[in-house]
């Protein structure tokens, strides 16, 4: 999905897990993807949260001056935390601008 391997094609193999409880007189097999569940929440919904890890990709520049504080402040912790921001060539960076702040008072 990132990094070198952009457009590669990956296969996830299925495990074939078997029980292991004796309780059950018979044997079962099950096939099962190796994935973990992962959700996401808008930087609004997240207020009032409090995340053990937060990880913030912003494709577009942060709407409002609070925003970007909203979304930083709900990770316990700084190794919580993990951005991805895009510049206007949609290459990562480490800087991002408020957009509201901008328009106001770019022109001074």
């Amino acid at each position: 999905m990132s990094g070198g391997n952009i457009g590669t094609r990956v296969f996830i193999s299925r495990l074939n897990m078997i029980h292991s409880d004796k309780k059950i007189p018979f044997e079962f097999q099950r096939r099962q993807l190796p994935l973990s569940v992962c959700f996401a929440m808008t930087i609004n919904k997240s207020q009032g949260q409090s995340l053990s890890k937060v990880g913030l990709y912003l494709k577009d520049h942060v709407f409002t001056h609070g925003q970007l504080y909203v979304a930083l402040s709900r990770v316990k912790t700084r190794e919580g935390v993990k951005i991805l921001i895009f510049d206007a060539d949609g290459k990562p960076t480490n800087k991002t601008s408020n957009v509201v702040y901008k328009e106001v008072f770019g022109s001074l």
